[in-house]
């Protein structure tokens, strides 16, 4: 149903069950039902509702009570449009600088922009219409009206928030079109832009409500509102309240939270985070980092007075170096404090786990490390990694070991003496204290709690080492980065704690309670025999050790000496090779050496006297080549010297020679 002409009028569709299409037709023809519009494609045919007889028109109107109004509406409804400036409008729209409308308030601006310009289209037809042909102009009283009354039924297809009574939509109306143009501003609430009796408004009010919450206090709403309002009654302000110093303070939150909460919770919390991927291989990265391991156990200590007590609440300090290419803890090391020691423990760790799962010791790309003990535990990370990156300080969640840490302390929850998840946990996830002060004598001791720690590292390996040795494959040729055996003993070696110096059987040291020889197969270190050294070793592995002299500029590396049986009966296989390789060393490295260099020598003397005849040594001194003959190069020289070249006269010298009376003082001549 629908206004046509100024006339309600209905469609078949909406006489269906009242009168038929037939009984409709047959009423037009004897001029009982006016049609007002003849149909065509797109617009059904309409009939004049008043003027059908008195029992139909009732009817109609009966069964939709409504109907008026729907036909009254149906003209403003149609000619609605979306208003696409309006939604960009809307949209752009920020309020401070920052905010923006909801996407609600959005919708319903644009709707109130787009019915109000339906209205002015309406109106400028009706003035066209009349203009050209004569028609009656709309009467702009009657026209606010119907469209006030047509609002609620527009709500349905478009939500709006325009005034129902028509003299104050008839000033909206007017406001929004002032200057010929739409101001989509205008339908804009004056609470957005807090312009409704703001209390804090020059920039001396807002810096102090700002200075108030970057407190490092970290005041409270009323607390904040009672300092303000002292100050603004001796400078004539108006008071705030609680309720207004929250909006201020989620106004200006990121920019009090450093005063109020500190740096590490505003660069975690506020600042923007690097999102990074995992390592795509083994050893481009390792993070380590020390925890204090939620698993207690009890130490019996004497004390002075001889009292026996037992402490119950113990707990050991672990050291973690993980890949975090699938998580993989390459290293550890447990005691019972994080100190430089543990963490070089760890490490060393690492670099013999590395030697079992790959052959030989490797090296990491990159370390990743807290800032704890750095300026001495900086030469062991840049010997066991190629680059050294500390993490951010307070920043954990740049390290990836700190989220390994969560997941082993869920696996020491499954153990009976589990102490919790920290302090700073929920106390409703923390364990029962009431039950672990009941079985504290069942706790393990120390030995036991590192067992406990030691099997569940080593079960976190086991579910990890078939995917991180596969991922061995991936590691670029160039990353593989070996640490040899002189560089580790270097950096993670134990020392004897006394020098010790070169004899005819080697370097004889003793190692942990026993009497050891090494030696080396460099002829260089043969030449030091005169420097005591400090020897490093891991006591792991003894077969072989690093002898350093005092300042670090030599180093060599040495062997377990063989021990070859003194009975042929005794010999057993190897023995050979191995006296082998010391003949060989002496008779094919040393001992040429040794004869060279005196052959060299010679040489280079017998050179000089040649060019320098007055300094002819090798008549005065038996001076031998390498094979032992004085004369034959005696003679060699003399028969080989040019004829050119004046001979040296002797030069007659005096040697005095004490009086006795058998002898007297004589000239000699010396040649």
């Amino acid at each position: 149903m629908e206004v046509y002409n100024g006339k309600y009028c209905a469609t078949y569709e909406d006489l269906a069950g009242i009168l038929s299409m037939k009984a409709i037709q047959h009423g037009v023809q004897r001029g009982k039902i006016q049609q007002a519009r003849r149909a065509c494609p797109g617009s059904p045919a309409l009939f004049v509702v008043d003027t059908m007889p008195a029992k139909i028109k009732i009817e109609v109107y009966r069964r939709t009570p409504d109907l008026k109004a729907q036909a009254e509406s149906k003209e403003f409804i149609d000619t609605i449009e979306p208003d696409g400036f309006a939604a960009q409008f809307y949209a752009d729209y920020r309020i401070d600088g920052v905010r923006g409308l909801d996407y609600e308030k959005q919708a319903e601006y644009t709707n109130n922009a787009s019915i109000l310009a339906a209205f002015r289209l309406i109106l400028t037809r009706s003035d066209s219409q009349h203009a050209k042909l004569s028609k009656p102009r709309v009467k702009r009283c009657d026209f606010w009206k119907r469209a006030a009354a047509a609002l609620p039924r527009i709500a349905d297809r478009f939500p709006n928030s325009l005034p129902e009574n028509a003299r104050r939509l008839q000033d909206k109306y007017n406001d929004f079109f002032r200057g010929g143009s739409a101001n989509y501003e205008v339908l804009i609430s004056a609470k957005f832009a807090n312009a409704n009796a703001a209390k804090i408004v020059t920039k001396e009010q807002e810096a102090v409500v700002v200075k108030l919450l970057a407190d490092h206090r970290n005041l409270d709403n009323s607390q904040i509102a009672m300092i303000y309002n002292a100050l603004a009654e001796k400078l004539g302000w108006k008071k705030v309240t609680a309720p207004a110093v929250k909006s201020w303070r989620r106004k200006y939150d990121l920019e009090t939270a450093a005063g109020r909460l500190g740096n590490s919770e505003f660069y975690n919390q506020r600042s923007m985070q690097v999102k990074r991927s995992a390592p795509t291989a083994p050893l481009y990265m390792w993070s380590l980092d020390g925890w204090d391991v939620e698993l207690l156990y009890q130490k019996t200590e004497t004390k002075k007075d001889g009292r026996t007590v037992t402490s119950y609440s113990n707990r050991l300090t672990l050291e973690i170096v993980l890949d975090p290419f699938c998580g993989y803890p390459i290293g550890y090391a447990i005691g019972d404090q994080e100190d430089s020691a543990l963490i070089t423990a760890a490490l060393r760790n690492a670099a013999n786990h590395t030697a079992e799962l790959f052959g030989r010791r490797y090296r990491a790309n990159q370390i990743q490390s807290d800032h704890f003990a750095m300026k001495t535990m900086m030469p062991v990370y840049s010997a066991i990694g190629a680059k050294v990156v500390p993490a951010k300080v307070k920043n954990a969640k740049s390290k990836p070991v700190e989220r390994f840490f969560l997941s082993f302390n869920k696996m020491c929850q499954l153990l009976p003496n589990w102490a919790g998840f920290g302090i700073t946990s929920d106390k409703n996830k923390q364990p029962n204290a009431d039950a672990l002060n009941l079985i504290r004598k069942s706790f393990p001791t120390r030995e036991e709690c590192v067992a406990q720690v030691v099997r569940l590292i080593e079960g976190m390996r086991a579910m990890a080492r078939e995917k991180y040795v596969a991922g061995w494959d991936k590691v670029a040729e160039d990353r593989r980065l070996p640490l040899s055996d002189e560089q580790y003993l270097l950096t993670f070696g134990s020392e004897t704690g006394y020098k010790n110096a070169l004899e005819g059987s080697g370097l004889n040291i003793r190692l942990l309670g026993a009497k050891r020889s090494y030696d080396c197969f460099d002829m260089n270190f043969r030449k030091y025999s005169h420097i005591r050294w400090n020897v490093k070793y891991d006591p792991d592995n003894l077969a072989k050790v690093l002898a350093v002299n005092e300042d670090g500029s030599l180093k060599f590396l040495l062997e377990e000496k063989y021990v070859q049986p003194m009975a042929l009966a005794d010999r057993k296989p190897g023995d050979a090779e191995q006296l082998a390789r010391v003949r060989e060393f002496n008779a094919k490295v040393l001992e040429p050496h040794v004869v060279k260099t005196i052959s060299d020598a010679s040489d280079t003397v017998i050179d000089l006297f040649h060019k320098n005849p007055q300094l002819d040594m090798l008549r005065r001194v038996c001076l031998c080549d390498s094979e032992g003959q004085h004369k034959s190069r005696r003679n060699e020289a003399r028969l080989t010297a040019p004829e050119v070249q004046p001979q040296a006269e002797p030069v007659p010298i005096e040697v005095p020679v004490p009086e006795t009376p058998q002898r007297k003082m004589k000239t000699a001549e010396l040649y």
